[in-house]
């Protein structure tokens, strides 16, 4: 066996004291040194890998957090999309019945996305809620989607049929030609001038002043627009689809056959022309050769077409 000899002189003394370690011992307490020392770096390595680990794990939380709340958000808009989708399917579909017309396929909008889930995505699901609940958002736009594609053509449908019928109702009159008060009704009367007892009179008398505009009550063509012993100065808009409207004792007509008007448009101006015994307009709607009571065809301003 191999030994380290060592000598301890003295203090004041001629003495020394001379001793022998085995080799080996030596080198282990070396070794025991490399050993802690490489411990307590290691330790220290640790010690930065888990405050790292702590440091990354806090942010990655904060993040999930925050999209979390995003994605709640999100949710909450896409439910209040949905609500509003159903309420516009439910008024096109009020729509329908009211122009009787067949009502559009509900079957489409109530689709899922369907299909199995498979085992790796039930796995991915268990390891990530966050995973599961995004997919599941996704799922629903998807459906919201398929709502909507699902709805465009019989929406496209709905409008087409609609712009016709508005083009019709443009030819039919809703509205008063002028402002004024109701003077004489539609039906038999005395005439006012002649006395005539039992008179047809074939529409409505309106009063006001002198030179209050006359409008057109419909769109249409202007038939007739001179003087009549009888009428005055008048005017006689047809209609289309049947429909003929007159327009009596104006003080003016601003307007000329042939020509096309809207409704609303100005055709001339209150007077007292003719056989009237006083500032008024005569107003008249004929449907198919027939004299209709025209207060049949004056709506309130909120259901008159425009």
């Amino acid at each position: 066996m191999h030994f380290f000899r060592t000598t301890i002189h003295l203090q004041n003394s001629s003495k020394s004291a001379s001793f022998r370690l085995p080799y080996f011992s030596v080198k282990g307490w070396a070794l025991v040194q490399k050993i802690v020392r490489l411990g307590l770096v290691l330790l220290f390595i640790q010690a930065g890998i888990l405050f790292a680990y702590d440091h990354l794990q806090g942010k990655a939380l904060e993040q999930r957090r925050l999209l979390q709340t995003e994605l709640r958000k999100e949710q909450k808009k896409l439910a209040s999309l949905d609500t509003q989708m159903e309420h516009f399917f439910q008024d096109e579909d009020l729509l329908h019945l009211k122009f009787g017309l067949a009502l559009a396929d509900r079957s489409p909008r109530e689709m899922g996305t369907g299909g199995t889930i498979d085992p790796m995505q039930r796995l991915l699901w268990a390891s990530s809620p966050m995973l599961e609940f995004a997919t599941t958002l996704n799922n629903k736009v998807e459906q919201l989607e398929l709502k909507i594609e699902q709805n465009q053509q019989t929406f496209s449908l709905l409008a087409n049929y609609m712009d016709q019928q508005y083009s019709h109702w443009r030819h039919i009159p809703s509205i008063s030609p002028v402002t004024g008060r109701y003077s004489s009704p539609f039906g038999r009367r005395v005439h006012p001038v002649t006395g005539e007892v039992g008179k047809m009179h074939y529409g409505i008398d309106i009063s006001n002043g002198r030179w209050t505009p006359i409008f057109a009550t419909a769109d249409g063509v202007i038939n007739i627009a001179k003087y009549s012993d009888t009428f005055g100065n008048y005017v006689a808009i047809d209609h289309g689809n049947g429909f003929l409207t007159k327009y009596g004792h104006m003080q003016t007509y601003a307007v000329k056959p042939g020509q096309f008007v809207k409704r609303y448009q100005l055709i001339g101006y209150m007077g007292n022309t003719g056989l009237s015994a006083g500032t008024h307009v005569h107003y008249e709607v004929w449907y198919n050769n027939e004299a209709i009571n025209p207060l049949r065809y004056i709506l309130p301003d909120d259901y008159a077409v425009q």
